[in-house]
């Protein structure tokens, strides 16, 4: 397993920075927040622990290590969960 940085996320497919290599990940089994409701388990700014396959282009997300932050909103649908924008922030920039 490696350590990698979550740039992209759309719907189930993450991609994730690890040692100057971008891969193109998917989750691997269900991963919950603790007490977090929301419709997205993994932003974009998220440090993630990665098994990383044999082409080295690809790889299955195991694990998600603690935010320190995070921006969140309502989510789109009526329900009543929140998306997460992004997470782990050292700056940002209204404008």
């Amino acid at each position: 397993m490696k350590k990698g940085l979550v740039f992209r996320s759309t719907g189930k497919h993450y991609e994730v920075l690890i040692e100057d290599v971008m891969l193109s990940c998917s989750l691997r089994g269900k991963i919950r927040l603790s007490g977090l409701r929301t419709t997205n388990p993994i932003a974009a700014g998220d440090w993630v622990q990665v098994e990383v396959a044999e082409d080295g282009k690809s790889g299955n997300i195991i694990s998600i290590e603690e935010r320190k932050n995070y921006i969140i909103r309502k989510s789109v649908n009526l329900s009543k969960e929140a998306q997460i924008i992004a997470s782990n922030i050292t700056r940002a920039y209204l404008v």
